[in-house]
C-alpha cells in the first residue's frame, strides 16, 4: 500500500497572532502590547473567555488603556450582556478611542437595551464619519425596523440592495419579519440564499 503525504492546514492568521503573543506573555507575562494581541486575536477567534482574561489582565497593568478598555467592551457585547459593555464604550471613547472603533458596536448595545433613538444617532455618526462602513448601514437599517421605522428601513438598506449585497438582503428579510411581513422575508430567504440555509432561517 502506498503511502499518502498528510498535508496539515495551517492555522489561521488570526491564531497564529493568538500563538505568537502567548509566546511574548510566557516571557513577559505583564506586556501590555503582548496582552492587548493576544485579547485582539482570541476575540478574532471567537474566544471570549481568553479574550475576557487578556483584556482584564491588561486593564490591571494600565487601568485607563483604552483599547483594553474598548476590547473588554466587546467582549461583553459579543457574550450578550450589553448593561456590562455600555459603560466600558463609553469609557473606551472619553479615553480617546475613535468614532468608528466604538460607536457602531455602542449603538448595538443601545439596540439591545431598546434605545433605538440614541442606537440610531450614533449610526449615523458612523457612517457620516465613515460612508462606506456598510456594516454600519445594516445595523442602522434593522435598528429602523425594529422601532417600526419602515421607510427608513428600506431608504437605509437601498443603496446596498442596489450593489447586490448578499448581507444587505439578509438584512432586509430579517427587517421585514421585524415589521411583521413575514411573506416577503421568507420570498427573499428563498430568492437569494442556497436552499438549506432558507430553510433554516424562514421559521
Amino acid at each position: 500500500m502506498t503511502s499518502q503525504p498528510v498535508v496539515q492546514p495551517l492555522p489561521s492568521q488570526d491564531t497564529q497572532r493568538l500563538n505568537r503573543a502567548l509566546v511574548e506573555l510566557a516571557k513577559a507575562p505583564r506586556s501590555l502590547p503582548a496582552l492587548l494581541e493576544a485579547g485582539d486575536a482570541a476575540l478574532s477567534v471567537a474566544d471570549l473567555d481568553a479574550a475576557l482574561g487578556f483584556f482584564t489582565r491588561a486593564r490591571e497593568v494600565e487601568p485607563d488603556n483604552r483599547s483594553a478598555t474598548l476590547g473588554l467592551a466587546k467582549v461583553y457585547l459579543r457574550s450578550g450582556r450589553p448593561v456590562a459593555a455600555l459603560p466600558l464604550f463609553t469609557a473606551a471613547e472619553e479615553a480617546g478611542a475613535g468614532v468608528r472603533a466604538v460607536r457602531s458596536d455602542k449603538a448595538l448595545v443601545l439596540d439591545m437595551l431598546g434605545d433605538q433613538t440614541n442606537a440610531q444617532s450614533d449610526y449615523a455618526r458612523v457612517i457620516k464619519a465613515s460612508p462606506k462602513d456598510d456594516p454600519a448601514r445594516r445595523r442602522l437599517a434593522i435598528s429602523y425596523a425594529i422601532s417600526g421605522d419602515s421607510a427608513a428601513f428600506e431608504s437605509t438598506l437601498r443603496p446596498l440592495i442596489e450593489r447586490r449585497d448578499f448581507a444587505a438582503f439578509r438584512a432586509r428579510a430579517f427587517g421585514l419579519a421585524i415589521l411583521g411581513e413575514q411573506d416577503r422575508a421568507a420570498a427573499i430567504t428563498e430568492a437569494v440564499m442556497p436552499r438549506e440555509l432558507a430553510d433554516r432561517i424562514t421559521p
